[in-house]
């Protein structure tokens, strides 16, 4: 994965203020962006890329984000024409939480489910991604697993491709699943999600640290 960093992390954090639930859109689209390692520095220019298109009363764009030694923040994605600054609001703020546990990821999808609800659903992990790949990379040491996603150095986890499906399973499922992260369109990946999820999107090969452009 050439977005891999070494690994190296606090259990879940507070619960931040919960809005009233907005109206039904059409689609609510959850981003989960774990920069809680060497990608920190391509986050804002992605959620550039989705303030360039925004929520509206019919899609509601929703990103969780984490960094290294910050809060992690959800932002309801709003438009604007800044292309050097995220302003859209944070609607709750989680304090230090672990990125690498599917369980948080769970309660992220359940939660943005609640307040934003939709008649379809899309998730997007955005982090390194190693799939399914058997036997680990000659240069990684300590706790790296050659099969997941969303690895959190300051904790040193990460999301197992199995775990991965139990947490869409707690989440209720999704219409799409996408991963912005490497070697994640694997066969075993799509066998392991192949009910919680109807359309999966992924790499099959390593993907550009700044990942995908949102606003295309």
């Amino acid at each position: 994965d050439s977005r891999r960093a070494d690994q190296a992390v606090p259990a879940l954090g507070p619960e931040g203020p919960t809005a009233a639930p907005t109206a039904q859109a059409e689609w609510t689209i959850m981003y989960y962006i774990n920069a809680k390692n060497n990608l920190a520095p391509y986050v804002d220019p992605d959620l550039n890329h989705m303030e360039e298109v925004g929520s509206s009363d019919g899609l509601k764009i929703v990103s969780e984000v984490g960094k290294s030694g910050t809060s992690t923040k959800v932002h309801l994605m709003r438009k604007d024409d800044d292309a050097g600054l995220v302003t859209s609001p944070v609607v709750r703020d989680l304090g230090g939480v672990d990125m690498g546990d599917w369980r948080h990821l769970a309660e992220f999808g359940k939660w943005v489910k609640a307040q934003y609800p939709a008649r379809r659903y899309m998730l997007s992990i955005w982090n390194h991604g190693s799939g399914w790949v058997q036997g680990a990379p000659a240069a990684a040491s300590g706790p790296f697993s050659p099969q997941g996603i969303s690895y959190d150095d300051e904790t040193g986890n990460h999301i197992s491709t199995t775990d991965l499906a139990k947490a869409l399973a707690a989440m209720g499922g999704v219409d799409i699943y996408a991963s912005d992260a490497c070697l994640m369109q694997m066969a075993e990946v799509g066998y392991e999600l192949r009910e919680q999820a109807g359309v999966i999107l992924g790499s099959e090969e390593n993907e550009p640290a700044v990942g995908w452009n949102y606003a295309l």
